[in-house]
């Protein structure tokens, strides 16, 4: 397939772990078989740790990230494995998060939606609530390893916090506009400005309540997303975060990464030029962990 792709977040570690799967070939939205066929695929595997988890979080994610590499050890030479975290109630120090890192984390969401010893999320009731001066030294020390931010389940202060500490590009993985639907956790225009001003980026999620409030859901809906996020400006701050694995139904016309081709295919005819389509299928986000 002519098209390379750069996702920034799966949740499909996750049911490696749980259900025995297979990265190679499996009943997944992702497999290796299925990212082979593209030009290029480079997918950020997320090591979700769900709050349940929150008094045994360090192995849960130690055990995600040795279920990482066991399944990535022969892949495919044109598919790529990054790994990151979402949810930080496993870093509970800062040599712990040195220590992930040494072992291949490349970016880490400090939660997931609610409170916890870092940060606040994007479903949290209290909105004074923002990083903790916890949070602060890990953000500071995520900078010094260059381990990206990912504010994609931060509430609103906790996202400025950052901002104003991060001297690194930001990035939301899997984050949709909140102009175009209005949900907790997509983002502002003013957010993706911020993101934009730091030379960071934002992957569009494909989960349907992301994407509309009107129910029905399909290709255009994502591409709206990315439209209103072109009109700001942002040719090089778009990217994909389809959330595979992480969500319970997708759009119409998509079935797992066999199907994001379509995405593309559809800004072609819309008139995208081929370079715009290559920033946002993968070298934005290429550009953005290369750098790190």
């Amino acid at each position: 397939m002519k098209y390379s792709v750069f996702d920034t977040h799966c949740d499909t570690l996750c049911r490696v772990l749980d259900e025995n799967k297979r990265l190679c070939k499996n009943d997944c939205h992702i497999d290796f078989e299925r990212m082979s066929k593209y030009e290029s695929y480079t997918q950020v595997f997320a090591c979700f740790v769900d709050p349940v988890y929150k008094s045994g979080a360090t192995q849960r994610t130690m055990n995600l990230i040795d279920a990482f590499h066991r399944s990535t050890e022969h892949m495919p030479r044109n598919v790529k494995a990054l790994l990151s975290i979402e949810g930080g109630e496993g870093i509970y120090s800062v040599s712990a998060l040195r220590n992930y890192y040494r072992l291949g984390v490349r970016a880490a969401a400090l939660t997931w939606n609610y409170s916890n010893h870092i940060a606040s999320g994007a479903l949290e009731r209290d909105e004074s609530r923002g990083l903790t001066e916890f949070g602060k030294s890990i953000a500071e020390e995520m900078n010094r390893l260059g381990m990206l931010i990912d504010v994609s389940h931060l509430n609103r202060k906790s996202f400025y916090d950052i901002s104003e500490i991060t001297k690194m590009p930001i990035i939301a993985t899997h984050s949709c506009s909140d102009a175009v639907c209005s949900h907790p956790r997509n983002l502002t225009d003013d957010q993706f400005n911020v993101i934009k001003s730091t030379g960071g980026c934002v992957g569009i999620n494909f989960y349907p309540p992301f994407l509309t409030d009107k129910g029905k859901c399909g290709i255009d809906d994502i591409v709206r997303h990315i439209d209103h996020f072109m009109s700001l400006g942002g040719e090089d701050n778009i990217g994909i975060g389809a959330d595979f694995d992480g969500v319970d139904c997708l759009p119409d016309g998509i079935r797992g990464a066999e199907d994001i081709y379509k995405v593309f295919d559809r800004l072609s005819q819309k008139g995208y030029t081929d370079n715009r389509i290559e920033k946002i299928s993968h070298k934005n986000f290429e550009r953005i962990f290369t750098n790190a």
